[in-house]
């Protein structure tokens, strides 16, 4: 029998700390190369973009597809998530589906768990500011994952919509201990903060290299296809280290593919996927004064390793229904 699980039987399950346990256990499996992941499949509609993503964790014994559709107009027109998501769970060794779950809610904590863990290892341990661009479901999913691994003081907001901005410090302000204050620009937000995080659809580099100062730790996570780019050219050419979730995702989505383009900047200039880091191949953080960037593309592991840790305490728990 498979089982099936909502929404709400997911959330019911999951938080942020097992999240990021899940997530920076499945960067330590692909550093050590025990993973299976193929390229991201892609089908591109007028409106948006479905995503076929599928994986498997040998030490883990756990293997799946998350099918994923990306339309951003979708909140305002039809009153739905700009992300939908399923998820799959198969078992290895007879290839029977073992689950069938909502993946909306997991995309939207691994994906903030992916950039934890990029600052757990790239930002500096005494961090106690940081700007965020972008104040959707990535918004308030980075900041989770952020003040998990820093002692976050101040977090300076910025959102191109102003009610946007207003409604995030008074909903987020419950949920963490830092004191979070709205800024009326980008450049507001990044200058001066030890962390930026970027978690925008947007089309157009909005983050220049004149906004960053010596010691931050750039966290872009927004961009996942061609078509978007939060990142100017001069941020990836100012950073001291570039690092990646996954080198052959990296130079498909904007921030990457159009630097590499223009000629400013080549494949070779990536310091390390983190797994590399995570497992110590690499170093992190080397000096207080260089900056660094971790560009998250998403992952299938993510999707497929937090699924299984859903499934596994959705059994001990008896919740969810068989189909």
């Amino acid at each position: 029998m498979t089982l099936y699980l909502t929404q709400d039987e997911v959330r019911s399950i999951l938080d942020m700390k097992s999240t990021i346990e899940a997530v920076e256990s499945g960067f330590r499996e692909m550093g050590l190369g025990n993973i299976e992941m193929p390229a991201r499949v892609y089908l591109h509609f007028e409106k948006g973009v479905l995503i076929a993503m599928p994986a498997y964790l040998k030490n883990l014994n756990a293997a799946g597809l998350k099918v994923v559709t990306v339309h951003p107009e979708n909140p305002s027109k039809h009153n739905l998530p700009a992300v939908i998501a399923r998820i799959i769970l198969n078992d290895p060794e007879k290839g029977e589906p073992l689950a069938i779950m909502d993946g909306t809610y997991i995309t939207a904590l691994r994906t903030g768990a992916a950039g934890a863990c990029g600052i757990k290892y790239l930002a500096r341990k005494d961090a106690k500011t940081a700007g965020i661009i972008g104040l959707g479901v990535q918004g308030r999913s980075q900041l989770l994952g952020l003040c998990e691994v820093r002692d976050i003081e101040t977090v300076k907001v910025y959102d191109v919509v102003p009610a946007a901005r207003k409604a995030y410090v008074e909903s987020m302000a419950k949920e963490v201990g830092a004191e979070i204050r709205a800024v009326d620009s980008v450049a507001e937000a990044a200058r001066g903060s030890d962390i930026v995080i970027t978690c925008t659809p947007s089309p157009q580099p909005f983050l220049t290299g004149d906004m960053l100062d010596a010691g931050v730790h750039v966290s872009a996570i927004g961009a996942d296809t061609a078509a978007k780019r939060e990142l100017d050219t001069s941020v990836l050419t100012k950073a001291d280290k570039l690092v990646v979730d996954f080198k052959d995702q990296a130079f498909v989505v904007g921030d990457f593919a159009v630097p590499l383009k223009e000629g400013a900047i080549k494949k070779e200039d990536v310091y390390a996927e983190l797994g590399e880091i995570v497992t110590g191949k690499k170093a992190g953080r080397t000096s207080d004064d260089e900056i660094t960037l971790f560009k998250a593309t998403g992952l299938a592991i993510q999707d497929v390793g937090t699924a299984f840790k859903v499934y596994q305490l959705a059994r001990e728990r008896g919740i969810g229904r068989e189909i």
